[in-house]
């Protein structure tokens, strides 16, 4: 059994093991991967992390987004391939997060916390948006665009204003991203003076599911602008995708459980398992 590097070039290959959205995640800038593979070629196993903090004066942390073994003979390897990498990475902290009990108690028997938790990641559907309290008929003003209407320029200037605030979302890597990594059309923005002053970023994945990856707005009128964003994407996706399209909304902060509380009170993540280790 050898141990390889998953890259961009060749995660395609290990499709089958990690999946088409994580096959597509692994051209990102801070996603890194290694798999098990036999003396016949076949992968046995997979563990995917993304590096997060990396342009930030914090410590590195690394977050397992996947574990996948045919045995703990082949997790261990993996688990062992890890923790050399991490290093090389200089990760200060690793985190998981999985439904899956026997990947849960593999990890720590590595060394890791584990403790019961409900998931971040909120689930629902397209038709749930009909739901949510909008004013989904309001007149949107002119000022509130697709970002399909946004020049690479306009965008370009909107991201290092908000890097320098420090905000960027769930997207770690949102200065290494072009504007077609999103769904331009689903996504929106508010435009004044010629320059993006508020933007709703929607990725689609290449398995069809849709996350909201950053929401936020500048400007005396920040709050009005979020809305009238918010009901620009909610018609949008309601008019052309079928109501059991999926979206995952990832509450990484405070604000964001605030705002899916108020929006979708009644939804609740699902039970899960979560651990980390200091490296």
């Amino acid at each position: 059994m050898e141990i390889i590097e998953i890259t961009k070039e060749n995660a395609k290959d290990f499709e089958a093991v990690i999946g088409e959205d994580l096959v597509n995640d692994m051209s990102r800038y801070f996603y890194r991967g290694i798999a098990a593979v036999d003396d016949n070629g076949n992968c046995n196993g997979a563990l995917i992390y993304e590096l997060l903090d990396v342009d930030s004066d914090a410590d590195t942390r690394s977050r397992i987004r996947l574990l996948e073994g045919d045995n703990d003979e082949v997790k261990a390897k993996l688990e062992e391939e890890y923790r050399n990498v991490a290093a090389e990475d200089e990760v200060a902290k690793s985190f998981f997060a999985t439904s899956e009990s026997e990947v849960a108690s593999f990890f720590e028997k590595m060394g890791f916390s584990k403790s019961n938790a409900e998931s971040k990641e909120l689930r629902i559907t397209v038709g749930d948006l009909e739901k949510l309290p909008l004013n989904r008929k309001v007149k949107v003003p002119d000022y509130i665009k697709s970002v399909n209407e946004v020049s690479i320029l306009q965008y370009r200037n909107f991201v290092k204003k908000i890097l320098i605030k420090g905000n960027k979302g769930i997207v770690e890597d949102l200065a290494y991203l072009p504007l077609n990594w999103f769904d331009r059309d689903a996504s929106s923005c508010s435009i004044s003076d010629d320059k993006v002053d508020g933007i709703l970023l929607i990725r689609k994945t290449p398995s069809g599911e849709l996350h909201p990856q950053l929401y936020t707005a500048f400007g005396p009128e920040f709050v009005k602008t979020l809305g009238l964003m918010m009901v620009q994407s909610v018609n949008y996706v309601l008019e052309n995708y079928s109501p059991d399209t999926k979206i995952v909304i990832y509450r990484h902060s405070k604000e964001v459980v605030t705002l899916t509380h108020k929006l979708l009170s009644g939804y609740k993540g699902d039970e899960i398992l979560i651990g980390s280790r200091d490296e």
